[in-house]
């Protein structure tokens, strides 16, 4: 009889720490930060993009158009529908080759936002003027 008097403990300490576990391993998984392309406004050039900062849990929505789309040693395209992204992409930075996939590097340096991908001939370099940068 004894046992069944510590049954509610022992089920109560297993789902704890299932919980925990599990928590633990889905913080693990979200990237720490990401870019998400919202919407793309083809008359007047503006992409609408989401940073996402997982660990300052920040998001600021970024109003960019365009300055030119380089890719490999071709020339560059410039212009406000020169570049390539797709709305509902989320780019995650991978900029050591740290996880599988390509290589991804987004940087902003003032009013200007870089995006890099791939590698050797399939580098793909983009940069936008920002128009505004609001945190959410």
């Amino acid at each position: 009889m004894r046992l069944m008097g510590h049954a509610p403990i022992l089920l109560l300490t297993l789902v704890i720490q299932v919980s925990c576990t599990r928590q633990q391993h889905q913080s693990k998984e979200e990237p720490a930060e990401l870019y998400e392309v919202v919407s793309h406004q083809a008359s007047s050039g503006e992409w609408v993009i989401v940073r996402v900062n997982n660990e300052e849990h920040t998001r600021v929505q970024i109003t960019a158009v365009c300055d030119f789309y380089k890719w490999g040693d071709y020339e560059p395209v410039e212009g406000p529908d020169a570049c390539d992204l797709s709305v509902g992409q989320k780019l995650i930075p991978n900029r050591l080759g740290t996880r599988p996939g390509e290589f991804v590097d987004i940087w902003q340096l003032g009013d200007t936002l870089f995006i890099t991908r791939g590698k050797g001939p399939d580098r793909v370099h983009q940069q936008f003027s920002v128009r505004s940068a609001k945190v959410m």
